[in-house]
């Protein structure tokens, strides 16, 4: 499920803020993605990764995409609802989505196997990254809400281990 809490145009000095509700996960095996737009500009990242780390919030897992206009910076934190409030505290523009974390157990032929299980039982990835999360290789897969529950079940019942 995606999640929006700050709306913000760069270039505009509009904000809209909305009230950040405590995030009710529907298995504690779903973890939460925070999806952070950031303006491209040199710092800006570093700016934000210092802030976590003054608030002893933890990144577990990190991507950044860019885009003509701004960057995307996709993370894994150990405190997503405290990592919320921080951003949105501090007019960082964000959203929030259900993920996967999937175990890979040092395996190689993980990364076909997961997509193929999924694939199999006509469930689509939209869009999947590898981290390491507590010393571990994961795979951490978005797939639509209406079958993340059905696609947890799956992996684990084909011998994955889904993990937070």
């Amino acid at each position: 499920m995606t999640r929006l809490f700050l709306i913000t145009k760069f270039k505009k000095k509009v904000i809209l803020k909305f009230t950040v509700k405590k995030l009710i996960k529907k298995f504690d095996i779903i973890m939460i993605q925070l999806s952070v737009f950031l303006e491209d500009k040199p710092g800006v990242l570093a700016k934000l990764i210092r802030l976590l780390m003054d608030n002893t919030i933890f990144i577990r897992a990190l991507t950044v995409a860019k885009t003509s206009e701004y960057g995307l910076l996709l993370i894994l934190v150990d405190k997503p609802e405290q990592c919320i409030t921080l951003l949105d505290e501090n007019d960082y523009l964000l959203s929030t989505t259900d993920v996967i974390a999937i175990k890979l157990n040092d395996n190689p032929n993980a990364l076909y196997q997961i997509p193929k299980t999924l694939g199999d039982n006509e469930m689509n990835i939209d869009y999947c990254y590898s981290t390491l999360v507590k010393d571990d290789s994961m795979l951490i897969v978005r797939v639509e809400d209406d079958i993340i529950e059905e696609a947890v079940k799956i992996l684990q019942k084909n011998g994955f281990k889904i993990t937070v």
